[in-house]
């Protein structure tokens, strides 16, 4: 049980941190992210998806 509590844990940590790192430099999960996870990560902290948003203006796409 705690391995799968674990799991969960690090796939949540990685899924944030490609939003942030990873996703404002690939304009395909760029626009994976806004359209579906930036509304749920939005309720976590409005933060999170900055980098996106400020990507995606300043590329004009």
């Amino acid at each position: 049980m705690r391995n799968i509590l674990t799991l969960a844990l690090l796939g949540a940590i990685g899924f944030v941190l490609v939003a942030l790192y990873v996703a404002p430099s690939q304009p395909d999960l760029r626009r994976w992210y806004l359209d579906h996870a930036c509304e749920h990560l939005d309720k976590v902290s409005p933060t999170l998806c900055q980098p996106l948003r400020d990507a995606d203006g300043a590329r004009g796409i």
